[in-house]
């Protein structure tokens, strides 16, 4: 295609042409036009990967790619909550870098924002890891609560930090209650398991946002004086992407997207709740054959039950291959998101993690689709999958990767900039050139 005006017939096929569209979940999937028909039909998920720009570069580009703009995920007025992981040191917390790329794009959202952001976790039994690592390795430039204090110093008292605690540390400050009426505490609603006779609590928080002094109920919405009237409420995990064992595959397998529920639970020492209930910590005392697979079904049952977070983007600039603190970790400077956890752990497990240990230190472990039957990624991924939460397959994700090393353009570029058009935003002629650079890749 030359470079030049077309008339107005010939632009009007084009626009026909170019936003014709196979649709997954609201956006274009460019890598299916040229797919047979069966396979098409398999789709079922969408993963976004950029890689090789700065942590923040990486987090926009995911959620341009996505969303389109920050402001096409958060509202003007949203409470988001941000829920890292940082339990462990060094890389085996969510990269700060990253999430201050989200944090400032949310705070810099075009039309304004003027709600809140809540970062927060509840880190079990440890009390320091990343919250309070120094030195940062293989991390940065923070660890989390001088993040907070950095923007808070700057003026963006609208940014807080909050560690949960378990009933069992602090039984006054987070009482085990009914709900937001009580205040801040702990919500255990019962669920039994259909795979086994395990009967579980899926706890979740209140929580009280030291900024508004609103209540965060992570099941109903923002509370204050009742539901009705408050802002909608956001909620977003930011997991790192590490293999949970010690240069060896452990009961876990990796801990990322599924995985990093167990920061926004409850997990006494036991393991288990007074009475005896699991908690989403299956894998100690489990009373299912497959702890693995335990915990991953109960994560989408937490997710059913409770919340499912608009959205997962794991912070994979370190990638500890070989476990989540050691120096067996590379600098993949890559981020991912998705929809939903299964999918995104199954592609950055596969084809981010897995080629890093390129000596199969982990024995082929971290690829889920290698040893299924003793694959312990593979189990968790299909205890989540067992509750209709993504995809765990090439052939049923499609895979957008934008490489900042060598740019590229979308469907979905095409579609959004026809839309843009429409409204009156860019000319003809910026449409054709960014339809050229398609054809030309």
């Amino acid at each position: 295609m030359e470079n030049k005006i077309i008339d107005r017939r010939e632009f009007i096929q084009l626009l026909g042409r170019y936003s014709s569209s196979i649709i997954v979940g609201g956006y274009l999937l460019d890598s299916m036009l040229l797919q047979p028909r069966q396979a098409r039909a398999a789709i079922s998920s969408a993963v976004f990967v950029a890689k090789n720009g700065t942590p923040a570069e990486n987090v926009q580009k995911v959620i341009d790619m996505r969303y389109g703009g920050i402001e096409n995920l958060i509202g003007h007025d949203d409470v988001v909550v941000i829920n890292p992981s940082g339990q462990w040191e060094n890389q085996g917390g969510s990269n700060c870098a990253c999430c201050m790329g989200l944090i400032d794009l949310i705070l810099n959202r075009p039309g304004g924002f003027s709600g809140e952001i809540i970062f927060t976790e509840c880190t079990q039994v440890s009390t320091a890891g990343y919250w309070t690592a120094s030195p940062v390795l293989r991390n940065g430039p923070y660890n989390f609560n001088n993040m907070v204090a950095h923007y808070r110093s700057a003026g963006k008292t609208n940014v807080s930090g909050v560690r949960i605690k378990r009933n069992m540390d602090a039984p006054s400050e987070w009482p085990v209650i009914s709900g937001p009426e009580s205040g801040q505490g702990w919500v255990r609603p019962a669920w039994r398991s259909p795979t086994s006779s395990c009967d579980f609590y899926l706890a979740y928080p209140v929580i009280r946002s030291p900024y508004s002094a609103r209540y965060i109920d992570m099941k109903r919405g923002v509370y204050y004086q009742g539901y009705v009237g408050q802002p909608p409420l956001k909620f977003i995990k930011m997991p790192p992407l590490n293999n949970h064992g010690w240069d060896y595959q452990d009961y876990a397998g990796i801990t990322s997207a599924v995985k990093s529920f167990l920061g926004i639970t409850e997990i006494p020492d036991s393991q288990t709740f007074p009475g005896g209930r699991s908690t989403l910590h299956t894998f100690i005392g489990s009373c299912h054959p497959s702890p693995s697979f335990a915990m991953g079904e109960a994560v989408g049952a937490w997710m059913r039950n409770v919340r499912k977070p608009d959205c997962f983007v794991t912070t994979a600039e370190y990638v500890g291959w070989g476990s989540r603190t050691g120096t067996n970790c590379t600098q993949a400077r890559t981020v991912g998101l998705a929809d939903d956890p299964v999918s995104l752990d199954y592609y950055m497990a596969k084809h981010v993690m897995a080629p890093l240990d390129t000596n199969k230190i982990i024995g082929g472990y971290l690829d889920p689709d290698f040893d299924t039957s003793n694959n312990m990624t593979r189990h968790q991924l299909d205890g989540c999958l067992s509750q209709g939460f993504g995809a765990a397959s090439d052939a049923t994700i499609a895979a957008y990767v934008y490489d900042f090393q060598t740019p590229k353009v979308f469907r979905f570029d095409i579609d959004r900039m026809i839309e843009r058009f429409r409204g009156g935003e860019v000319t003809q002629q910026e449409v054709l050139n960014l339809i050229q650079q398609y054809n030309q890749q």
